[in-house]
């Protein structure tokens, strides 16, 4: 009901339950469908839009400081970020954390995509994705379409399987 109301509005004004979300996207993240759009807040403050980013591969993870497998995940990230970074764009997206947490998480372990922050007890973007554990990644082709997802752990294999099933060889 929360998201048809919000799809439905042509207000200008952001709702604040719904931190982070466009109007005029799609209202769940599905295999197959456009990925919801989003704009929010780095931990740096700068803003990241998901649509500002079509033309590459989008990893999109959802992660938590308090998140053990979350925690081994972000490494494997990190070199797929790194291996790539013209072709894909490595997104974490905090999950009912601590903006302080999250910070000295994504510093320990040297993360340096960006680590997005939502709203800890909304979570409006991870509601439209569908995020109920951690950690969960969701595969993003380079025209906004969700083409695979992780729950769980992954393994830079698995990484490198999902993305490789994206990026346009050359």
């Amino acid at each position: 009901m929360l998201a048809w109301a919000f799809r439905g509005s042509s207000s200008s004004k952001t709702d604040p339950t719904q931190q982070g979300v466009l109007a005029g996207t799609p209202t769940r993240a599905k295999v197959g469908s456009v990925a919801p759009d989003f704009t929010l807040p780095t931990l740096s403050g700068s803003k990241v839009t998901l649509s500002h980013l079509r033309g590459k591969v989008v990893v999109l993870t959802f992660f938590a400081s308090w998140c053990h497998p979350c925690e081994e995940d972000m490494p494997a990230l990190q070199q797929v970020q790194d291996r790539q970074p013209a072709k894909v764009a490595v997104l974490g997206i905090n999950y009912q954390d601590f903006v302080g947490d999250t910070r000295d998480f994504v510093n320990r372990l040297h993360v340096t995509f960006p680590a997005l922050v939502e709203d800890s007890t909304q979570n409006p973007v991870a509601s439209r994705y569908d995020v109920h554990a951690m950690p969960d990644t969701v595969f993003i082709d380079a025209q906004g379409v969700v083409r695979d997802r992780l729950y769980g752990q992954t393994s830079v294999a698995d990484l490198r399987n999902a993305i490789n099933k994206l990026v346009p060889t050359t």
